[in-house]
């Protein structure tokens, strides 16, 4: 099934609204229904797909690790929307597709992956994550699980799944927000590979390569060195010494 539903910003931005402007009871009446997966007015094309979802969603949940919850729905949405299953980097890229998953199919599990932080209910009023549900466009919550995973691909999900199983929520957000002119696919799945051989991993470490390569590729062309992507992440992790400080360790 390749999703063929669409949701425009005006259309989430109403849906948001009509949210934040409930009563506090009413929105407790509504998080009581969505806690036990009450979800109405999505196409019964999406039912098995979000069953699957759910399912994840339930039984990560109980382990209470964000990131893995995250990772096992990343690699669902990838294996249900993919290029073998006519799912192309156009529609990857359309916002209206995911912000119709975010607000009509997932609106239940998006809200209690990321509620509304309290700074913001505070400062803004409000019931809902605005940010994660449908408004910014690399924080859609499940756009960026299919992005992280599409990027990170290692041929099977088994493979994708050992590659990323030790890393964390930050990873996500770090990976796909430093673009610099636009995702080198065979770099990313290549360093993302390398990274997950590190044995001391951090929100730091990865940021200071993330920061290295958008720096080399201004003047380096990752697939034209010697040993070509692979050997370029290499020579990268040398020039940050990632693989002294395992050894010192």
């Amino acid at each position: 099934m390749v999703p063929s539903k669409k949701f425009t910003k005006a259309e989430a931005e109403k849906f948001a609204n009509e949210i934040d402007n409930l009563s506090d009871a009413a929105f407790d009446d509504l998080k009581e229904q969505w806690k036990k997966h009450c979800v109405e007015g999505y196409d019964p094309e999406y039912q098995s797909f979000r069953d699957k979802v759910i399912a994840i969603f339930d039984r990560e949940s109980e382990s209470g690790d964000g990131y893995s919850i995250d990772l096992n729905i990343g690699l669902c949405l990838y294996e249900n929307f993919n290029l073998l299953n006519g799912f192309t980097y156009v529609m990857a890229n359309d916002d209206d597709i995911w912000r119709y998953l975010s607000c009509k199919v997932f609106p239940d599990i998006t809200y209690y992956r990321y509620p509304a932080p309290e700074k913001e209910i505070k400062e803004k009023g409000g019931h809902i994550n605005h940010k994660r549900f449908y408004l910014h466009t690399r924080r859609i919550w499940v756009k960026t699980l299919w992005w992280y995973i599409f990027l990170a691909w290692q041929g099977d999900s088994e493979s994708t799944k050992n590659v990323l199983k030790d890393f964390g929520t930050d990873t996500i957000s770090d990976f796909i927000e430093r673009t610099g002119q636009g995702y080198r696919l065979r770099l990313y799945r290549k360093l993302m590979r390398a990274y997950s051989q590190v044995n001391q991993k951090s929100s730091d470490l990865f940021n200071s390569i993330q920061k290295q390569n958008l720096v080399n590729c201004r003047t380096v062309e990752p697939s034209l060195g010697q040993g070509a992507e692979e050997g370029y992440v290499n020579r990268l992790f040398e020039q940050l010494s990632i693989g002294e400080k395992d050894a010192d360790e």
